[in-house]
């Protein structure tokens, strides 16, 4: 599979220049996503692989033998989901993150209903998400 979408990645200098800009603003939001609560890392390292593919092979090696990155592309590439250890260990760091913060740093009522209503939503879309065998 990976051939077939290597092949098709566009000669065009601004076609390229485009995708390899929106693929680095994916990829450091995915970044930002590991440290900020309530911020999806996953979706915006799928956009990152796509553009990358289509744009520079060389950058898209360097993201799927990332040991952060590269084994979530790999799975949902393969099997269109994620392993149960990666939904855990984000269930986990969703709610200690946002559920900590709403419960112990912030004193505004509307906050943590806001807080705690982002780590619902998280957690939902996690559940929603198939879970593959990895």
């Amino acid at each position: 599979m990976q051939d077939n979408a290597v092949q098709k990645r566009r000669n065009s200098f601004l076609v390229r220049v485009i995708l390899l800009t929106v693929g680095s603003v994916a990829l450091l939001i995915a970044a930002l996503g590991l440290v900020i609560p309530g911020l999806p890392t996953t979706p915006f390292v799928l956009i990152a692989a796509a553009c990358y593919i289509r744009s520079s092979e060389r950058l898209y090696r360097w993201l799927v033998t990332n040991r952060f990155f590269g084994p979530v592309i790999e799975t949902w590439r393969k099997e269109r989901g994620l392993t149960l250890r990666t939904k855990l260990m984000t269930f986990v760091l969703v709610w200690c993150m946002l559920g900590g913060t709403a419960l112990f740093l912030v004193e505004n009522v509307i906050i943590q209903m806001i807080l705690i209503g982002l780590a619902v939503i998280k957690t939902f879309v996690l559940i929603r998400l198939r879970t593959v065998v990895g």
